[in-house]
């Protein structure tokens, strides 16, 4: 067990420095003989996970990179959410949805009723805008630039309610300040007498394939509540965002 542990520690460091790393700085990080460090970069090299480069260092090689595309594609974001959605319910009391994004608009893939919400009409599998919701908006300001451009250049930004946000400089203005707080509010732009905190779940690549967000009435969700119970919708999305192999940056 410690001879696979050793071997396991090793070529994570390989992985985490992929300019390369030295037989000898690993034999002195781990603890061993130069001999013995060759050893290990032997095996890793001849199944695959590791190459040798001229200068006689070595880097990791693409068979991880292949490994980890096979499982980001096997994760599904409902089964890993459900937890974290659920623990957002619990803490808030409002009733909780996970959206994804689908090209132009939202799609709801899991809901989960608040103890103390207020019935909502949204459903599984049901389209969602993504300019009038706070988990839409929360997508938004995560958008790559030219993505976020194409957007509005192809959505029509309809008026739903007084406060809806239609003009579209408007909204860019909205989505910094989404960005930079880490999470948008949805202040009856969408359905009268609803106000709803959403929060941008990122993948590996930092994209927003997803957000996170809670619903309930004006009355009880209050820009006062906001302040105080925010920080849990964006707790969960950072958890989720994580199971999905996000690393933290970009998120500011």
């Amino acid at each position: 067990m410690n001879t696979l542990k050793k071997a396991l520690e090793m070529l994570e460091e390989i992985v985490i420095n992929p300019a390369g790393v030295r037989p000898s700085t690993l034999a002195k990080k781990f603890g061993m003989s130069l001999p013995n460090a060759y050893k290990y970069l032997k095996v890793f090299e001849e199944y695959g996970f590791a190459v040798k480069k001229p200068d006689g260092s070595y880097i990791p090689s693409f068979k991880i990179v292949e490994l980890s595309s096979i499982i980001l594609r096997r994760l599904d974001i409902r089964d890993i959410s459900v937890p974290f959605l659920s623990d957002l319910m619990i803490k808030t009391g409002q009733t909780v949805h996970l959206i994804m994004k689908d090209k132009f608009e939202g799609v709801y893939v899991h809901k989960i009723e608040g103890a103390s919400s207020i019935p909502m009409v949204s459903k599984i599998g049901m389209k969602v805008d993504l300019y009038s919701t706070s988990a839409g908006k929360a997508i938004l300001a995560f958008l790559p630039d030219d993505e976020l451009e194409e957007y509005l250049k192809n959505a029509k930004l309809v008026r739903k309610t007084e406060r809806t946000i239609t003009d579209p400089e408007m909204l860019k203005e909205e989505l910094k300040i989404v960005r930079k707080r880490g999470y948008a509010i949805d202040s009856e732009e969408n359905e009268p007498g609803i106000r709803c905190v959403g929060a941008a779940v990122l993948n590996h690549e930092s994209y927003p394939i997803a957000a996170v967000s809670i619903s309930g009435a004006s009355s009880k969700i209050t820009m006062e509540w906001i302040e105080k119970n925010a920080s849990y919708v964006v707790d969960c999305a950072r958890k989720i965002s994580s199971k999905l192999g996000y690393s933290g940056g970009d998120r500011e």
